[in-house]
This record gives C-alpha cells, sequence and structure tokens, in this order.
C-alpha cells in the first residue's frame, strides 16, 4: 500500500515551467530515437506551451476529478489549433476539495512530466477520473513505463504537493471557486466552453473588433438620439464634439478593466469628449442592482463619480453593508444616502436605463454608442483613438496629449502642456490611498487639460509591505497597466504576498513570467528608491503630500481647499502669460 506523507518540499516553480523543462520525449523514447504515439499526437500543445511570444495567453485552472473539465478539452484543442502560432497554453492545478482524490493525481501529472510523460498521464488521469487512488496511479506509471521507484518517491515525500499548492493559493487570490476556469488575456470565462466560445474570446483578445457581432457599428444613430440623458451622470464638456454613451453594469470586471482607458481618454481629449453613463445591471449579477442603486444615491449628493471609481477599485465589496462604508468613506450624509438608496425614484432610473439599453439590443457590458454608433467589449485605448478621430468634426483638429513613462519609469499623465503640474507621493499601503485616489481623479475631471499629474512612490517605513506593493506597480506599469493595478493594489492594500500580485497580474492579463520575474528580481526598486530619497530631500516624511506647482500640502484636505489652488495657479499662469512680450 502506498503511504503518502504529509511533509511537503520547497519546490516553487509553476506548472507552466514544469511543463517547459518536462514535457519532451521519455527516457525510452529518447533512447530509440523516437517520440510515442501519444507523444506524436500532442507535440503541438507542448508548442503551445513554450509559444512564450504568442500575442494571446490561455490559462486553465483545472481538476483531474471534474466533469466539466473533461468535457472541455476537445473544445478547447479545436479552439486552439484554430490558432497557429498565436497562442501559448498554461495550465494551472487547482483540486478542488469536493475531490479528496484529485490532489494526488495533480501530483502524479507532475511526477510524470519530470520524466517525460505528462500528456500521456494527463490524458489517462481525465480518462480514469473515478479511478484515482495511490493504487491506480502506480499502475498507470507502470503503462507508461515510468521509473517506478522514482514515481513512488515523489508521491510519498509530496514532493509536488507545494507547486501544485502554490496554484492552489493563486485561484484563491483571484476568487476562483470552480473549474474549468479560463483566463484570455485576463478576461475570465468559468465552467465548461464550447469550441465557439473559446474561440470568440481568443478573437477579442487578438482584436477588440471581434468581441462580438455588435462590434461593428450599427445603424442605432436616430435611436440613440432618443435616449434620455436627464438623469444620466456625464464627464466631460456638455458641448463635446465627441459622445461615448457607456451601458455598464457596476459588478462587471470588463467594465472596471476599460474604466481607466475612459479616463485616460477623458485627460488626453480635454473638452473634445463628454462620457455618459447609463446603468445596465446584468441578471446572472447578483449584486449589481444595488451598486447602481448606490451610485445614483451618491449622485444625489455630488459624488456619483466618486462611488463610481469607488465601487470599480473594489467590485467584491459591494453588499449593503460594504456600499454603505463606502458611503461614509465618501463623507455623504449617511441617513439621506439610505433613503435614496431604498426609494423607488433610484430604481425606476435604473430600470429605464435597462429598458433603454434592451430597445437598442444591448446584451452585454461594457456597451458604447459612440456618436450614435454601437461598439462592445473593454476595448483599448488604441481603438478608441481610431474611432474618435474618425468621428471628429471636420476642421477640428484632434491631437491627444499623451500621458509620459520617463527611463526612470515615472508615472506622468495629463497634459504635457499643462500649466499645473500636481506631484502626488503616495503610499499604496495606506488606508488613506484611496480617497486621495478619488480626490486626484476628481481634480482633473473639473480641470480638463489644466493638469498634469506625476505619480511618486512614497513607501512609508511604518508599512513593511508597501515597498514590494509599489515595486508590483512598477513592474505593471512597464505593461501598461499601472493604474489597473494601482487600483486592485490599494482596495486591499494589506494584500501584499507574492501570489495575491500574481493573481493581480494574471487578472490583468500581463506577461506572467515577465512580471514574476522582475518582481523576483526586484527590477523596480531603484526607481522606486529614487523617488523615496527624492521624497526625503523634500522633506516628504507622511503621505498623501501633493505639490501643486510649488505649493505643499500635507495629507487630505477638503477638495474646496484643493481646488483654491490650482485656481489660485492657473490664475498666476495666465497673469505670467500675458507679461510676456
Amino acid at each position: 500500500m502506498l503511504k503518502i506523507s504529509r511533509k511537503n518540499s520547497s519546490l516553487t516553480a509553476s506548472f507552466l515551467l514544469l511543463f517547459v523543462s518536462f514535457c519532451g520525449k521519455s527516457a525510452g523514447a529518447q533512447a530509440a530515437g523516437r517520440a510515442s504515439p501519444l507523444q506524436q499526437s500532442d507535440a503541438w500543445k507542448e508548442e503551445l506551451v513554450k509559444n512564450a511570444n504568442a500575442p494571446v495567453k490561455v490559462v486553465e485552472f483545472f481538476d483531474y476529478q471534474c466533469p466539466f473539465c473533461a468535457a472541455t478539452i476537445p473544445a478547447l484543442d479545436e479552439a486552439l489549433r484554430t490558432y497557429p502560432g498565436k497562442v501559448q497554453l498554461e495550465l494551472r492545478n487547482m483540486p478542488l476539495s469536493i475531490h479528496p482524490d484529485s490532489m494526488l493525481a495533480h501530483q502524479a501529472a507532475l511526477a510524470a512530466a519530470e520524466q517525460g510523460k505528462f500528456w500521456e498521464m494527463h490524458a489517462l488521469l481525465f480518462a480514469n477520473r473515478s479511478k484515482l487512488k495511490p493504487e491506480n496511479l502506480l499502475d498507470y506509471a507502470r503503462q507508461l513505463n515510468l521509473d517506478i521507484a522514482r514515481f513512488q518517491q515523489r508521491l510519498e515525500s509530496g514532493y509536488y504537493k507545494a507547486a501544485v499548492e502554490k496554484d492552489i493559493a493563486l485561484a484563491d487570490s483571484l476568487g476562483i471557486h470552480a473549474t474549468p476556469t479560463f483566463f484570455i488575456n485576463g478576461q475570465k470565462l468559468v465552467g465548461r466552453q464550447s469550441a465557439e466560445r473559446l474561440k470568440q474570446a481568443i478573437d477579442a483578445a487578438l482584436d477588440p473588433r471581434n468581441a462580438h457581432a455588435a462590434l461593428a457599428p450599427r445603424a442605432t444613430t436616430e435611436l440613440v438620439k432618443e435616449l434620455d440623458l436627464s438623469h444620466s451622470p456625464i464627464r466631460g464638456s456638455k458641448d463635446a464634439p465627441i459622445t461615448i454613451i457607456e451601458f455598464s453594469d457596476m459588478q462587471c470586471p470588463y467594465c472596471a478593466a476599460v474604466t481607466p482607458t475612459l479616463r485616460q481618454l477623458m485627460t488626453q481629449y480635454p473638452n473634445q469628449i463628454k462620457w455618459v453613463f447609463k446603468n445596465f445591471p446584468l441578471d446572472f449579477h447578483a449584486d449589481s442592482q444595488l451598486a447602481h442603486r448606490a451610485v445614483l444615491a451618491a449622485g444625489q449628493q455630488g459624488k456619483f463619480w466618486e462611488m463610481h471609481d469607488l465601487i470599480f477599485i473594489n467590485q467584491r465589496a459591494i453588499k449593503r453593508d460594504d456600499l454603505l462604508q463606502k458611503a461614509q468613506r465618501l463623507d455623504l450624509d449617511i441617513a439621506r444616502f439610505k433613503a435614496d438608496l431604498d426609494s423607488d425614484r433610484m430604481k425606476k432610473m435604473v430600470d429605464a436605463d435597462i429598458k433603454e439599453g434592451k430597445r437598442l439590443n444591448v446584451d452585454g457590458t461594457p456597451t458604447f454608442f459612440i456618436n450614435g454608433n454601437e461598439y462592445s467589449g473593454a476595448m483599448d485605448f488604441a481603438r478608441f483613438q481610431r474611432i474618435i478621430e474618425k468621428e471628429m468634426p471636420a476642421g477640428v483638429v484632434a491631437r491627444p496629449v499623451m500621458s509620459t513613462t520617463s527611463n526612470r519609469g515615472e508615472i506622468i499623465t495629463g497634459a504635457a502642456g499643462a500649466p499645473v503640474t500636481v506631484t502626488w507621493y503616495s503610499d499604496l499601503q495606506s488606508e488613506l490611498t484611496v480617497k486621495a485616489t478619488l480626490q486626484i481623479r476628481q481634480l482633473m475631471s473639473n480641470y480638463p487639460g489644466k493638469i498634469r499629474v506625476v505619480f511618486k512612490n512614497r513607501p512609508l517605513e511604518t508599512h513593511p509591505g508597501a515597498t514590494k506593493l509599489h515595486e508590483a506597480a512598477m513592474a505593471a506599469n512597464a505593461q501598461g497597466k499601472f493604474w489597473q493595478m494601482h487600483d486592485l493594489i490599494i482596495a486591499n492594500p494589506h494584500k501584499d504576498d507574492k501570489q495575491t500580485l500574481l493573481g493581480y497580474a494574471l487578472r490583468l492579463g500581463l506577461d506572467l513570467k515577465r512580471f514574476e520575474s522582475e518582481l523576483d528580481k526586484r527590477t523596480y526598486r531603484s526607481a522606486v528608491e529614487s523617488d523615496l530619497e527624492e521624497a526625503r530631500t523634500r522633506g516628504v516624511l507622511g503621505t498623501p503630500v501633493f505639490f501643486i506647482n510649488s505649493v505643499r500640502i500635507d495629507g487630505l484636505q477638503p477638495q474646496k481647499q484643493m481646488e483654491q489652488v490650482i485656481t489660485e495657479q492657473l490664475t498666476a499662469s495666465v497673469q505670467a502669460n500675458s507679461r510676456k512680450p
């Protein structure tokens, strides 16, 4: 009888690295100079695993005892074969607690991979989901002509248990509770998938225009003109030539993901875009209806966009008590907020938007109507930019003022020639950072094109995990996702372990191998320390600290005070320019 000890190894290599290292010819096949029949049929999968430069990353969390994982294999194979050279496959172990034999089965697959027989063992385990006891696993090893003594030792010692537990921890940090769960460039798909659904997700990752058939503009301009915008929150100038109407779901991860892009558009096209929000909570998001009433209730006190941003920073905390806490953070009148939250008026406003969306055949979120034409999905900045330039009226020159990142990795956003520069020293592990973030974003919205924000890393000595969080944000910045990573971090500032950060990277669709390597090597520590030294030189001992041009403001101050300083600086700039010859 095989005995399994509780002893764990110190193995930290990811499942993907094991794949790359061990998937290949078995010892016997190498001696014969040929691959086994099973290896020949699955050789294409090995190429997928090794295809690190592919534009699309398909990550699957799976369980060897899960019938839905087994049923999805043919569909996944069909979808992956459709995109030669364009997809990288990464498998992650997620044996569920309801499947008592699965944990050992996953270790057996890794032990077989060590001897060059991963795919063969993988197939046997899925083909025999009801027979995964220790004696069954030994029998499969014999069928594959493995070194039995070595294979058995790996199982008995728990040699690969740590590698499996590492993937489980990653799944937990991502809130994954079911298998199979896929991430396709960050897009999450849960449960059994058809080949067509997987292909749609891959197509969308390759080109947002393929997100679904509705991406092509429909002839809906006249219907869009009939929309009632009287109660709709608007960011930007009401006279802007470009109108972006967004049908959004406060619980939809893709709506949250596209929000930084929309903010970037508003910053870089000042006075040329207005962003109109429409409520469209989806039926399968249980907490979304209440969240939509909450943003509208906050809007009754002039804080719609602040509540909108606060919810999207942490979508996992949107139960009633969570929303009340957010209202307190925004200094709302809580009694009034509760009354509005439960009022028929808020419900009717949400229902009216849903009715309008259905009349326009909106069937998913986010859905955008840009000057009347419909586009769907979390499009990237470049795609929005092409649409905006196409829609810009004749004679209007629209040159976006791009955010810049210096060689030191500085984070700069806003108009390069703006008369006001706000230098913001921040600690990502501080409880005050969420409120500071909302304040900065509101200022940029209130003064379009007038403010340039320079973010500075100032991890406090009292927060031991802060430096690691800043390094993670800088690593995300290197892949164009600073603000998305920033928001995930500040939503849970005390979670600074590596698995949580890898989970954020996976959710954002980052190159996980590059991100993990840069974290391990502390690639951006010097950039963080450079900001820290600059902060000390300027006497910045706490956070947040703002320098509005030369005016220093310590800590969180009322919005009116911040606006007064900015207005004074704008007036001084105008006067200085008027004195120039």
